[in-house]
């Protein structure tokens, strides 16, 4: 699988959503190479990666863990968005071990909160389209940011449209997300979990992250106000800002630690 490495600190595994690659991350690694070391990838089959798209995302998960095998990571914050955060929950089912903290954006445990897109928007976008005009629904981004930053929401598009996954790989990853189901085993989730959305999300619905964060063991919910889909995209800074102060509280690594026993100066 096509992967890359950047930054230094603690592993934070990302991974992307449905038909797209990992260039989606480009425009806000950076943020995050401050503080973690990202490892992006393209699913199997799609983007860069060769071989044949598994249709289980049980079989997704299996390559997110051999591939953190193959980068020498034995644990590693996952952070999974859209169809990703399906990935990232049956990744943190499966191989727990793998798994330090689970960050789950913009998704949902599957059946009746599956995400709300028609067939023409799927075929749509199955044939290379991205941009909302050409969708029922604004996808991607909120209104409000589509109306006042168009010029930045056709910059992003492009990262979207970038490495796109063939017609066959397309239908398989539609054809996993159809299958996923994880409500009945959400109870079996022991990583400490931060389950994100964006406020004004209109492709899933934020129902859908209520009720992970209500059936996973001690899970937290962070809303970012005023956001669409692709909130980490949208509302950079301020995503980033809910995911460290998270990890601050819940996962504090060796400095953070340290910090946390050093007396205040009198």
């Amino acid at each position: 699988m096509h992967h890359e490495r950047h930054g230094a600190g603690e592993p934070l595994l990302l991974i992307t959503g449905w038909t797209i690659s990992a260039a989606v991350f480009e425009p806000v690694l950076d943020l995050y190479t401050e503080h973690f070391e990202c490892i992006v990838y393209d699913h199997r089959g799609s983007g860069r990666s060769r071989g044949a798209s598994p249709t289980t995302m049980g079989a997704f998960a299996d390559d997110a863990a051999k591939l953190l095998t193959e980068v020498r990571i034995p644990r590693a914050h996952v952070y999974g968005l859209s169809m990703g955060g399906m990935v990232a929950q049956e990744l943190a089912l499966r191989h727990p071990a793998r798994v330090h903290g689970l960050v789950l954006g913009g998704t949902t445990p599957g059946g009746p909160f599956a995400p709300v897109l028609g067939p023409l928007d799927v075929m749509a976008i199955a044939r290379g389209g991205m941009e909302e005009r050409g969708l029922r629904a604004p996808v991607l981004f909120s209104e409000e940011f589509r109306r006042e930053h168009p010029e930045r929401v056709r910059e992003l598009v492009r990262h979207f449209k970038a490495h796109r996954s063939s017609p066959a790989a397309i239908g398989a990853q539609l054809l996993a997300s159809a299958r996923f189901s994880s409500l009945s085993r959400l109870g079996r989730l022991r990583a400490p979990t931060l389950v994100m959305h964006g406020e004004r999300d209109r492709l899933v619905p934020p129902a859908a992250s209520k009720l992970l964060a209500s059936r996973i063991p001690d899970a937290e919910l962070a809303v970012v106000p005023g956001a669409g889909h692709a909130y980490a995209l949208e509302a950079p800074r301020e995503s980033l800002e809910l995911l460290l102060d998270w990890r601050a509280r819940r996962l504090p690594g060796p400095r953070q630690r340290e910090e946390a026993h050093v007396a205040p100066d009198r």
